[in-house]
Order: C-alpha cells, then structure tokens, then sequence
C-alpha cells in the first residue's frame, strides 16, 4: 500500500509543482532531472568525485569563472537557461489519452449531485480549479491519474486517503486520487497550486 500511496502523492507533486522545479533549502530540483545550486555549494562538491554534469549555478563566482577556465566547453559550468517542458507520454491506453477531462471529471461530480444541495457552488469551484489545471497545461496529468486510480481500482489495490496539499484539489477529490472532500471543509485550491 505504502508505494502506491507514494505513487499517487508524486503525481500529486507534480501538479502542484507544475512550474518545472521544487524549491529545498540548498537547490532548486529541476523536472528534467538538474539541479541548480549556489556557487558556494558547488565549489565544495568540486575535486570530491561527486558528478556535477548535472549541477547548474543561480549565479557564477569568480571560482566558478576560473574552474571553466581549465576545463573542456562540455564540462564546464553554467546558469540554467532552458528548462524540458514535462512530458506525460508515459504508456497509458489510448483510450485514456482521449479522455475529455472536463466532461469526465463533470460526470463524477454529478455522481455525488442527489447526496448534496450545494452543487452549483460545487460546479463553480470546479470549473475554476479546471481552468486552472488547463492554463498550466495538467490535463495529461489528470488523464494519467485517472487511468493509474482505475488500475488500482480494478487490481483492489488500496491507496490513502490523502496527504499534504493535494487535499485541497477539488479535482484530485472527484477524480478519487483522495477522499478530502476539499469543497466540504472549504480548502484553497492556491494551497496545492501556487501560480
């Protein structure tokens, strides 16, 4: 249970850090796989054996100038100027990559429509978090979220309830990706996914 739990919080993640990059206290971890540090960091990590290729600076030092200095154009080290958009061609079904997100995720709120009296304020919250979702370009996100829960869900493979900010998805909600009725307790999509 315990991985399929960190499976769905790592696509959770990825929504919520849609922009390309996590921020921690020492870098900035990028989704193609670098990582951006400060000069100071890296000089530490130089002469060490760690591997740098992947390792970019926020600004360079004047270390930073002479170590490139001595060492071939491809090793030498620089500023992350261009960042892989992220993919979702993962091997998903067809039939999921085709899945029209709005009119799924609709369907299931209507599901739940005879169980609550509030559900035009219920489709406003949804169609706001939508448009959020579709501005920054998740719907492969969702598609493929909703195709890992119907496995799960075919398999009987169990998965939490819900941890972190992804609570705050309306979306996440319906889609069963947790059982947070992010609505119901009045939880700010902004909370999840910071624009």
């Amino acid at each position: 249970m315990l991985k399929h739990h960190i499976l769905i919080h790592l696509m959770a993640m990825l929504i919520a850090h849609s922009l390309n990059s996590t921020t921690l206290n020492d870098r900035i971890l990028w989704f193609d796989g670098t990582s951006t540090v400060s000069p100071r960091y890296l000089e530490t990590q130089i002469g060490t054996g760690t591997d740098i290729t992947s390792l970019y600076v926020d600004k360079i030092s004047n270390d930073i100038r002479k170590y490139n200095v001595l060492v071939p154009i491809e090793k030498q080290i620089t500023i992350k100027e261009e960042v892989t958009e992220l993919s979702f061609e993962w091997q998903i079904p067809l039939e999921y990559k085709q899945i029209d997100v709005v009119e799924f995720v609709r369907g299931k709120l209507h599901e739940i429509d005879g169980q609550t009296s509030d559900i035009e304020l219920r489709e406003t919250r949804l169609a706001e978090e939508l448009l959020l979702y579709k501005k920054l370009k998740l719907y492969d996100a969702i598609r493929t979220l909703i195709y890992i829960i119907n496995t799960f869900n075919d398999k009987n493979i169990i998965w939490g309830v819900g941890r972190g900010s992804s609570v705050s998805s309306y979306v996440l909600y319906l889609i069963g990706v947790h059982d947070v009725d992010s609505f119901k307790y009045g939880l700010n999509i902004n909370d999840f996914i910071r624009i």
